[in-house]
């Protein structure tokens, strides 16, 4: 199982927030590229790359993530990818796979020409509450829960990044009883699923691994050094 490192952008810094809230600032570095380059050279073997300023309407931070790209980086890309265009361009700069969320249910259009060009570049993510219901838009909108989604469920792509949005960026440890359930759920078939949302400890990494996750995303616990694996 693969440990990804989590970088998040904000308005040119690498940031953690609490559950979502951008006013809600955990802890803040300089520079991303700096900071991307200190995962690699730590032995990450993969990185995820969030736009927080696209999440939540402002202005991209497109060249900074495509600075990133360009050190030859496996990273999955995600953050206010709801169109065509956006997705593709992080594909052609270079992402190992892009992640996608809003664009599945309001841009249904983009998101089918996305599944027909690049089938094997993208990522769906289920970022989900205490019930299991999807949140888009930031965390801000509830759609059905995560097990109805079933429009999803025969289509090809190449994985699922389940997000407990109730844990994430708390440290207080993953939801145990949450991923044994979207363990043991048929999502689709040939699918990896990567889970991420509080995990703050080599455990919880294990925990993950039992159920046989693909891999886990970790933000607020590598950056205090908590975490120091990236593959199990």
């Amino acid at each position: 199982m693969f440990v990804i490192p989590s970088v998040d952008i904000k308005e040119g810094r690498v940031v953690r927030i609490f559950q979502g809230d951008p006013t809600k600032v955990i802890l803040s570095e300089n520079d991303p590229l700096e900071v991307s380059k200190r995962w690699l050279e730590l032995g990450a073997k993969f990185i995820h790359i969030v736009d927080l300023d696209a999440v939540f309407g402002k202005e991209p931070q497109s060249q900074i993530i495509s600075n990133i790209l360009n050190l030859g980086v496996k990273a999955t890309v995600g953050g206010g990818i709801r169109s065509f265009k956006t997705a593709e361009y992080y594909i052609k700069n270079g992402a190992w796979a892009v992640v996608v969320s809003t664009m599945i249910f309001e841009n249904t259009r983009d998101f089918e020409k996305l599944l027909d060009k690049y089938p094997e570049k993208i990522i769906v993510a289920l970022d989900f509450d205490e019930n299991f219901k999807t949140a888009t838009r930031g965390w801000k909108t509830l759609q059905k829960e995560i097990f109805e989604i079933t429009e999803l469920f025969d289509k090809n792509f190449k994985g699922y990044l389940f997000t407990s949005i109730f844990r994430d960026g708390t440290g207080l440890g993953i939801s145990k009883e949450h991923f044994k359930k979207i363990a043991d759920f048929d999502f689709g078939k040939d699918k990896i699923k990567i889970a991420s949302g509080g995990i703050s400890s080599e455990s919880d990494i294990m925990f993950l691994r039992f159920l046989g996750f693909w891999g886990a995303v970790v933000g607020r616990a590598f950056y205090e050094g908590k975490i120091n694996i990236f593959e199990i």
